[in-house]
């Protein structure tokens, strides 16, 4: 298990200061939100990626991408939300070929309003990836599929829906599992990350309440991480573990805390099996 650890740490600053703390924290894995300042698709200004690749180069960092999501529903019944999704995408995979990341998340969708028949909105969803998916091919990015929904709108009835729907994607598609968002919807994150095996490229770790997607660190809401820890580790899973943790008013002891959550459970699961 990779840790990673995503630049929404730090969502009020810029993206290079974003970066550069958490590079300067030592962490060599990090996620490029592109609703940080300064790296909105189409508004990126060429020293902004320099200076991005500048400093995966001083830190041997490796990348991922995650598009703008605010207002993107990839299954919307309204055909130029879903023409923005698409744009929005692929200028993203665009700064992925800028920077020779090769890993971008994307999201499932989610039904306009309750009424939105559940198949209509997943065959949306499904045309929205299908044509992205083509883009991320041709420049060799793979998507990852993110379980983004909950309630009267989800599109998704169980874990084994988000498979369905990566089955409509490039078979290098992998299934990333958010751990708030899967708590907010009631489904064990155990259940879905065994139901996603093999497939689960990555997940995106953060804490909540489990009635909003709070972004909270680690160790601070509801979720038993022990339990998912314990099962990643049973299960050899060898992807990329992300703290998506949001801005606090401490970011830095936010992921100090998180980091240590994981950690006593890995020991814990270490002198349990010792």
């Amino acid at each position: 298990m990779k840790i990673g650890v995503s630049t929404l740490l730090y969502e009020n600053e810029d993206i290079i200061t974003a970066v550069t703390k958490i590079a300067n924290a030592g962490h060599k894995r990090i996620e490029l939100f592109c609703e940080i300042p300064g790296l909105y698709p189409g508004k990126v200004e060429d020293r902004t990626l320099d200076a991005l690749a500048s400093i995966a180069s001083l830190h041997g960092v490796v990348y991922s991408i995650h598009p703008p999501c605010k207002g993107l529903n990839p299954a919307s019944s309204d055909p130029e939300e879903r023409a923005r999704v698409i744009k929005a995408y692929v200028g993203t995979i665009e700064l992925a070929e800028r920077l020779g990341i090769r890993d971008m998340v994307v999201h499932c969708g989610s039904k306009s309003n309750p009424d939105v028949p559940r198949e209509a909105a997943v065959g949306l969803a499904g045309e929205t990836l299908q044509t992205v998916g083509e883009v991320a091919r041709r420049a060799g990015v793979a998507m990852l599929l993110e379980n983004t929904c909950w309630g009267e709108t989800s599109i998704l009835r169980t874990p084994r829906d988000l498979v369905d729907l990566a089955g409509l994607c490039p078979p290098s598609t992998q299934l990333l599992l958010d751990t708030g968002h899967a708590a907010i919807w009631g489904v064990s994150l155990v259940e879905c990350a065994s139901a996603w095996l093999p497939r689960l490229g990555q997940i995106h770790a953060h804490d909540n309440h489990g009635e909003y997607d709070e972004h909270l660190p680690l160790g601070e809401g509801i979720i038993d991480w022990c339990r998912l820890i314990h099962f990643l580790v049973e299960e050899s899973w060898n992807g990329v573990f992300m703290i998506e943790v949001g801005q606090q008013e401490d970011s830095a002891r936010a992921l100090e805390s998180s980091l240590d959550v994981v950690h006593e459970c890995l020991a814990r699961r270490k002198h349990t099996c010792g």
